[in-house]
Parts: structure tokens; C-alpha cells; sequence
């Protein structure tokens, strides 16, 4: 059964790489990608779980790597960002990509910022979403589907214009509200 398995993994591994599997870019609007990974702490993360049929929140899913200037500037912004809102609307899931389990062990502090972490070690997730540059973000709201993609890192505007794409999908109703009333 393990052999099994282990060809299994290999044969999908294959294809994955060889391009069989690969889909476009997702776009704004799309259905996310769903996928599991382990996740720093030795638990799995399946996305599934957290948006629609299951959950409901908002996934903010950030792109980075220990390497990354930018995303070590842009980590703390978002920090405090999310901290605006209720837990149990949003979850921000820092993604590494292409690093090893220890690598990111010792880089990150996990009792500093409040976010689950995972390893795509070989890229499968970071491929999946079409990810060419770090940081990369991508906000999913709880019916599954993207309504925010992020490249690079501009500390005034893209950190404003994610609140204001959080707001909208967190708090619907208000910000028709808000349109309503000009």
C-alpha cells in the first residue's frame, strides 16, 4: 500500500511538472484553487475548511519567503491590518515557497504576529495561483471565490487599497451603504 502511494505521488508529481496539470492564472472573480498544506505548527491546512460549504471566512493568502525584503516590511502592515478585524471573518495564511520546514522555523516568530503559516516546499500551491514575484497576495472570500491579487510591495497603496477590498468583503452592507449615501 505505501509503495502504492509513493508511485501515486510520483506520477502526480510528474504531471504537475511536465505542465499536464497546470491551469491559467487565476484572475479576480475565479473560483480559488483549493488545496491542503502542512502548516508550520505540524497541523494540515485544507482551504476548504475555512470558505464555503464548510466555512465562511475570508482567506487572505500571502505569498512570501524568508529571503524576501519586501515581504518582511509588508508582514507587520499586515499584521495590524488584520487585526481590525473579528477572527472569525478573516484568517491570513502566510505561504512559503520553495523553503525547507527549519528554514522558516528560525525565521519566524510566530508569537509576534497572529497567522497561520504553511510550507509549499516544492511550489505547487504558489503554481497553482500563479505566483511570479513575492510577496504575493490574494484575498478569497468565503464563498470561494478571489476578489483581490497583489504583487510586490507598495507600503501606502497596497496596503490601503487591501483594507478597502477587505471592508467591501467583510462588511458588504456597509459599503453599499456608503455609496448609497454620496
Amino acid at each position: 500500500m505505501k509503495q502504492l502511494r509513493v508511485l501515486l505521488f510520483m506520477v502526480l508529481a510528474a504531471a504537475s511538472a511536465s505542465g499536464l496539470m497546470a491551469q491559467d492564472s487565476i484572475k479576480v472573480g475565479s473560483t480559488a484553487p483549493t488545496f491542503f498544506l502542512p502548516a508550520l505548527d505540524g497541523s494540515r491546512f485544507f482551504l476548504s475548511e475555512q470558505i464555503a460549504p464548510k466555512g465562511h471566512k475570508t482567506v487572505l493568502l500571502n505569498f512570501y519567503t524568508t529571503w524576501c525584503k519586501p515581504c518582511q516590511k509588508e508582514l507587520p502592515l499586515l499584521d495590524s491590518l488584520v487585526k481590525r478585524y473579528p477572527s472569525d471573518s478573516l484568517i491570513m495564511v502566510l505561504v512559503d515557497v520553495g523553503e525547507k520546514r527549519d528554514t522558516v522555523l528560525k525565521y519566524f516568530d510566530s508569537a509576534r504576529y497572529k497567522c497561520t503559516v504553511l510550507l509549499d516546499q516544492f511550489n505547487t500551491v504558489a503554481e497553482k495561483y500563479g505566483v511570479k514575484s513575492f510577496p504575493t497576495l490574494v484575498v478569497i472570500d468565503g464563498s470561494g471565490k478571489v476578489r483581490y491579487i497583489g504583487n510586490g510591495f507598495d507600503q501606502k497603496k497596497g496596503v490601503a487599497e487591501l483594507g478597502q477590498v477587505l471592508d467591501k468583503v467583510i462588511y458588504p452592507k456597509k459599503s453599499k451603504s456608503k455609496k448609497t449615501k454620496r
